[in-house]
Order: C-alpha cells, then sequence, then structure tokens
C-alpha cells in the first residue's frame, strides 16, 4: 500500500538532484516505494514521513548511487546541478536497474551481506552514507516565518470584528 505523504517526501529528496521529469520518471517505477523501504531498511533507518523528510539528503544519494550511477553513461546530463535524461526510454531503464537492485538483494542473507555483493557486482568499494545519514534537515524557522506561525495559530480574541 502506498503511502502518498512519504512518496511526496521521496520526491522532494529526489529534487535535490534530478529535474522533475526525472523525479517523475523515478517514481512512477512499480517498486518505487519498495525500493526507499529497503534502503531505509539496510541503513537502519525508520520508514516514515518525518524520517524522510529529515533525509532528503539520504535518499537523494542513495538515489545517485542505487539508482542514477548504474545507468549507460550517455543516458543522462546535468542541466543546473540537477541530472536529466536525454533518452526517451529511461523509464525502460530505471525499470531495470531497480529489477538488479531486487535481484541482487533477495540473494542476500543480511544487510552488511548485500552491501558488499552490491559493491563486488560493481566493481566498487562498499558504499558508507553514515555521513548522510547523520545529517538532519534544518527546520528552524526564521524570526519572520515564527511571528506568521504564531500569528496564524493565535486565538483572536477579535474574531469577526476585521
Amino acid at each position: 500500500m502506498q503511502d502518498i505523504n512519504c512518496i511526496i517526501e521521496l520526491k522532494r529528496g529526489l529534487h535535490k538532484i534530478c529535474s522533475i521529469g526525472l523525479v517523475n520518471a523515478i517514481s512512477e517505477l512499480n517498486k518505487f516505494e519498495e525500493f526507499y523501504q529497503d534502503i531505509f531498511l539496510i541503513y537502519g533507518l525508520t520508514y516514515n514521513e518525518e524520517t524522510i523528510r529529515q533525509k532528503r539528503t539520504f535518499v537523494a544519494s542513495t538515489t545517485k548511487y542505487f539508482i542514477l550511477d548504474r545507468l549507460p553513461e550517455d543516458s543522462l546530463y546535468l542541466n543546473d546541478d540537477k541530472y536529466d535524461s536525454k533518452i526517451k526510454k529511461i523509464k525502460e531503464l530505471l525499470g531495470k536497474v531497480i529489477d538488479t537492485y531486487f535481484v541482487l538483494r533477495d540473494g542476500c542473507s543480511s544487510n552488511e551481506d548485500f552491501k558488499k555483493k552490491y559493491a563486488e557486482y560493481f566493481n566498487e568499494e562498499v558504499k558508507d552514507f553514515s555521513m548522510e545519514i547523520s545529517e538532519n534537515r534544518d527546520d528552524s524557522l526564521s524570526d519572520f516565518a515564527k511571528a506568521v506561525q504564531k500569528v496564524y495559530y493565535s486565538n483572536d480574541k477579535n474574531k469577526g470584528n476585521c
């Protein structure tokens, strides 16, 4: 079952590094939410709206590592520091990347085993996302935003006199 709030937060994380077209192509994949649920599980994070909101950098970094870096070299380009697709069949390629991920994942007995086998499969070192995991989004508000929020949530004694 899809959780629309989690999907919205995932899309916000994707938008940090992807164009809107690529965000939509990734989010329309059949196993989109299942993929990120599994990624959060592998790295010991709770998969819920609040955690995803705080871990947008983690979403962006894992997307680059597990998805974008696995696409053929000539299928993406950078436009204003965001990845965009050069080809029309991008959804098909994205689907194959996700399928490969799950084939590798299904053959592993533990999260650590998967990280190792995934890196070996692509002839890379095991990727550590500890810095991205430790980074939280800054939810602090400016003084102006705090004042607006205070007015918005206050009980106006003079209701109806405006």
